[in-house]
């Protein structure tokens, strides 16, 4: 059996993290409102528009999501906006620092760590110095009217959702119940 990629515009096996890589993209696109145009799937740090100039050394990384936006950057047109790391298993703390280090490179406003049975999208409050989580996938929109400038600042550091949990992740370390 497989499943119908809409990015790779083909069909992919039905192995358990694609399976959730396959139904997230969907849930991006059909119900929240990402551009199917603006998303990679499986891509080298390296193959990022963004990274293509850097002198520095990239690991050999693959980011599993990558949702760009245009305009939210004053140098690159496009811009990571949302990196998503899928899993098959449970999630744990060495997964939540695999995606907030593949994002010390990438740079995307938001990061999300997903598996079959939640999804976690946070971005860094640099004002805290803490990564801040809720417990679901925002619509495009939402992140980028979190994101416009106000007063000179991005506002991300106070990106709040209605009746969201939230949870604050000091540095690289998350709590052990995460």
């Amino acid at each position: 059996m497989t499943h119908y990629c809409p990015i790779r515009k083909t069909t992919v096996s039905t192995l358990p993290e694609e399976r959730v890589r396959v139904n997230i993209l969907n849930d991006l696109i059909e119900r929240l409102g990402f551009p199917a145009s603006g998303i990679t799937v499986e891509k080298e740090l390296s193959q990022m528009p963004h990274l293509q100039t850097t002198t520095s050394p990239l690991p050999q990384r693959r980011a599993d999501i990558v949702c760009f936006a245009k305009g939210i950057h004053p140098t690159y047109d496009l811009f990571p906006l949302l990196l998503i790391e899928c899993k098959a298993v449970k999630l744990t703390d060495k997964m939540v620092n695999q995606v907030m280090g593949y994002n010390y490179y990438l740079k995307s406003y938001f990061i999300a760590l997903a598996n079959d049975q939640e999804i976690r999208m946070g971005w860094f409050d640099a004002s805290a110095g803490v990564y801040r989580f809720i417990l679901h996938l925002p619509t495009f929109k939402e992140l980028l009217a979190s994101i416009q400038p106000r007063n000179g600042e991005t506002q991300n550091s106070e990106f709040r959702i209605q009746n969201s949990e939230e949870e604050t992740i000091g540095g690289y370390v998350p709590p052990s119940k995460f």
